[in-house]
């Protein structure tokens, strides 16, 4: 008889409503015996896990125990059963040597926040390559493997070395990812890496939580439909315990968790002041400036705008800030495509006050009043096309609104204060403002 696969647990609340901190009292209720990897996106994250449970005595992996290497430190640290904090960056390095001592040591997965679990396939590492150039590299090197009988494709994108075929040294590295089963190559253009999908499965963690918001609409959701591995959804409440400011957080369905969702976001409407200036917005705004065609403010739009387009954009997101921020810099958080933060970088919009587009988990901008948010976000094409062959469909809405209240809950708005945001996307703006209206 097939053994039943065990569900993820999925905690699935706003941010700041204290999932971490339940999960934190959680680790310190368990038996002993049941060891804990949490795994968080900053480091400085995992040293907070470390202080909330000090009788867990978690590790850090760290480059001067591991001899240079943390990978080789988490190692020995799982050798030891150790209870372990450490970062997404290091555990998507994981091994099948990690796997099979994770297996062996009766071990808990705790992801803070959704893992980069379909990415882009870099295999060159040279970084004089911008994406654009490395992407057509990659797409040529894959198609003339493929012609040479090096590697084949199946129906679902998955590429497979062929057995015999010794790679030259320059595609070593790829060969081991493909060996691994972690290389997609989607419509004869893109190459993707895949994170190993047997760690959610039933025979390597005693039990897996991972603590997200909106958790159905990102990347990471869609990846498990991909690979068939089921999830259950909960949620966590933040009640005051007493007059002392003092919190209590409850583990609740997710059911019960959604009136104290909607209760929420009908207090953040009252929080959240969304600039209308149909001056500023005009920017985004696809009736003013393309009669409907295309997608404003996204990143192909971007891509093909001209210098003094770009310069209109920098203009408007410097006047919401003279005009709402009254040039008070310490204040603002903005924030653009990566690729394009040259262009619109000014005194005034500086580096310094840029928040990447895809920031979650950290609290470091949680004195943040005034937002600027400048993109317009839509999943790669190229990824679509990938999960559509397993018949899995992203709603790009929703997975835009998702990515969007990720960044703006990184603001002061996780302290139930007040904020005032600039969204010129007319699509992201209205998006948000139905969201606030209980339409999603």
């Amino acid at each position: 008889m097939t053994k039943k696969m065990k569900k993820v647990k999925v905690i699935d609340s706003m941010p700041s409503t204290g999932k971490t901190c339940w999960m934190l009292d959680h680790i310190n209720e368990m038996d002993s015996d049941i060891k804990v990897i949490f795994i968080t996106p900053f480091i400085s994250e995992t040293e907070r896990v470390k202080e909330a449970c000090k009788q867990r005595r978690f590790k850090l992996p760290n480059t001067r125990s591991g001899r240079g290497s943390k990978l080789r430190n988490l190692k020995d640290l799982l050798r030891n059963r150790e209870n372990i904090a450490a970062t997404h960056a290091l555990f998507s390095n994981i091994d099948d040597e990690v796997i099979q001592l994770i297996s062996d040591g009766n071990y808990m997965l705790v992801l803070d926040e959704v893992m980069n679990v379909i990415t882009s396939l870099d295999i060159y590492k040279d970084d004089k390559l911008d994406n654009e150039t490395t992407e057509r590299i990659a797409a040529k090197d894959m198609k003339l493997l493929l012609e040479n009988g090096n590697i084949s494709i199946d129906a679902n994108c998955k590429v497979y070395w062929i057995e015999g075929k010794e790679p030259l040294w320059y595609y070593r590295t790829l060969k081991d990812y493909i060996d691994r089963e972690q290389v997609y190559f989607a419509s004869d253009t893109y190459l993707f890496w895949v994170f190993p999908h047997e760690i959610f499965g039933n025979k390597i963690f005693k039990e897996i939580y991972i603590l997200t918001y909106q958790f159905d609409y990102q990347i990471q959701s869609s990846y498990f439909k991909f690979f068939d591995i089921p999830y259950e959804k909960f949620g966590v409440t933040k009640t005051r315990k007493d007059r002392r400011c003092n919190w209590e957080f409850t583990f609740v369905s997710y059911a019960d968790y959604l009136e104290y969702d909607f209760a929420k976001r009908k207090q953040m409407k009252e929080l959240i002041n969304i600039c209308d200036s149909e001056r500023l917005n005009e920017i985004g705004t696809r009736d003013k400036l393309n009669n409907g065609k295309g997608e404003l403010l996204s990143k192909s739009d971007y891509d093909t705008r001209t210098p003094e387009e770009l310069k209109d954009v920098q203009r408007k997101a410097i006047s919401f800030f003279a005009r709402h921020l009254g040039n008070k810099s310490s204040a603002m958080m903005w924030t653009v495509f990566k690729a394009h933060l040259p262009s619109i970088t000014d005194k005034r919009l500086s580096k310094k006050h840029f928040v990447a587009l895809n920031a979650r988990a950290t609290n470091e901008y949680r004195d943040k009043s005034g937002l600027i948010y400048l993109v317009n976000r839509f999943v790669n094409p190229f990824m679509n096309n990938l999960l559509l062959k397993r018949d899995v469909r992203i709603d790009q809405d929703m997975y835009a609104l998702a990515e969007m209240l990720q960044w703006i809950f990184r603001s002061r708005l996780r302290n139930d204060e007040p904020i005032d945001i600039f969204i010129p996307s007319e699509r992201m703006r209205n998006l948000l403002i139905k969201w606030l209206e209980l339409e999603y």
